[in-house]
């Protein structure tokens, strides 16, 4: 290989954009107004690996559960879109991969309009705080079954859910998690 065509490249080849710092820590995520993501450590114990997957002090305002519930995704699952009017949620991911789709439909909000596909795994876990008013669906891309913990800051109304939901696809949120 001659050194002319050593740095060529196809052309419709473009340089991949960076993705993450010297520090491995995610660059370039484009924000919604009010979505919080806080980076979790996993830690190698003797006996195996130990994952703290929740502090209030990750989020500000502090986040206070008063419900929780754990989801499994079957492989290529995908949850139904879905939007609080009062409540947050906070999700985190307890097995395999996931994605999260977030769209901001705040008319009020200086992010109105915005998605956001974010990655999670449970070998860097994150938890993610959705604030009210912003549209999120969750899918599971693997072949294996993925799981995820959400607490919200309000207990669930049996008889007035604050859940507003709409079908996976739906061309209401002109956005996709693949």
């Amino acid at each position: 290989m001659n050194s002319d065509s050593a740095g060529r490249m196809i052309d419709r080849a473009r340089r991949a954009p960076q993705t993450v710092d010297r520090d491995w820590m995610p660059v370039g995520r484009p924000a919604i107004a009010g979505v919080q993501i806080a980076e979790i450590r996993n830690v190698v114990i003797r006996s195996g690996i130990l994952t703290e997957f929740f502090r209030p002090e990750w989020f500000e305002p502090r986040f206070h559960p008063n419900h929780a519930i754990h989801m499994e995704l079957l492989p290529g699952g995908i949850s139904a879109w879905h939007c609080h009017r009062r409540q947050s949620d906070v999700i985190t991911p307890v097995r395999g991969q996931l994605r999260f789709g977030l769209y901001d439909d705040r008319a009020d909000s200086p992010s109105y309009k915005a998605f956001v596909l974010v990655h999670a795994s449970v070998a860097r876990p994150i938890s993610v705080r959705v604030p009210p008013g912003v549209w999120h669906a969750i899918k599971n891309p693997s072949g294996e079954t993925a799981a995820y913990v959400v607490l919200n800051d309000e207990p669930f109304d049996y008889a007035e859910p604050d859940d507003w939901t709409l079908p996976p696809g739906t061309d209401a949120i002109p956005h996709s998690l693949d």
